[in-house]
């Protein structure tokens, strides 16, 4: 079992303290082989916007080398921990930084079969509100399997949050253990199913978008095939793509008639 740990905090302080808190009794549960990547030590220069990773590969990125490390070590491990304080209400800068570098990803999702572990820490408020934010983002990623835990901590007061730790830690290890995934939301369909219908429709051979629901055959599902979502959310699924599909080319004609 791997674990890749993103550590979204720029130095190693509160949020670090948690994280080592959560290895312990991952540690006492499991072996696991963590790989530990502080994004504060990595050189990844500002995400421009320059949108190439979207309309041209993520390989087109001013910093593709640098990201290319990252996804790889992504791609090799069975499940991620991230963490980040809070500042100013937000995710630190460094890790949103990383997030646009990952925007294509919202395009093609591709970590399906990954699982997350989020911690958040605070002095003050929005611990939890940055932890739904990266759970959206993981979910728009494909990993839907997410445990998130927002902590208010400062100078290694826990106490009270000892059972919230616990029980967060020991639901993300029996899902390890046990090799299941949480059910997709019909938000998570919906948002699959409209990547799958635009970039199938909108786009065409040559097209990033297009390039990887065909080739990946994603643009034959409603959901991804080794997560099981039931008989209704596949309905729903492929309802919505057929119905988007009509309405894009309903919407195609009418440009071209008008020209």
């Amino acid at each position: 079992m791997k674990i890749l740990i993103i550590h979204g905090s720029p130095r190693r302080g509160n949020t670090w303290d948690v994280l080592n808190l959560v290895k312990e009794k991952i540690d006492k549960k499991i072996d696991v082989e963590y790989d530990i990547l502080e994004l504060s030590k990595v050189k990844l220069g500002t995400c421009i916007g320059c949108f190439n990773c979207i309309l041209k590969g993520e390989e087109k990125c001013p910093h593709f080398e640098t990201m290319q490390n990252i996804t790889q070590r992504i791609e090799d491990c069975d499940a991620i921990i991230i963490t980040s304080p809070v500042y100013s209400l937000q995710i630190s800068g460094i890790l949103k930084n990383f997030i646009d570098h990952m925007s294509y990803n919202f395009h093609r999702p591709k970590y399906f079969t990954k699982k997350a572990f989020i911690i958040t820490t605070t002095a003050g408020v929005s611990e939890k509100k940055i932890a739904n934010y990266l759970e959206e983002v993981l979910n728009f990623w494909g990993i839907t399997t997410v445990y998130k835990l927002p902590l208010k901590y400062r100078d290694g007061i826990l106490e009270k949050d000892k059972k919230k730790v616990d029980d967060e830690v020991n639901k993300f290890i029996n899902s390890i253990k046990n090799s299941t995934y949480k059910v997709p939301t019909f938000k998570n369909i919906a948002y699959y199913n409209a990547w799958r219908s635009m970039s199938i429709k909108m786009y065409e051979k040559g097209c990033p978008d297009y390039d990887y629901w065909i080739e990946s055959e994603l643009y034959k599902y409603s959901y991804h095939p080794d997560i099981k979502i039931g008989k209704l959310k596949d309905l729903f699924g492929n309802i919505l793509y057929k119905t988007m599909i009509k309405a894009m080319a309903k919407n195609k004609q009418q440009v071209s008639n008008n020209e």
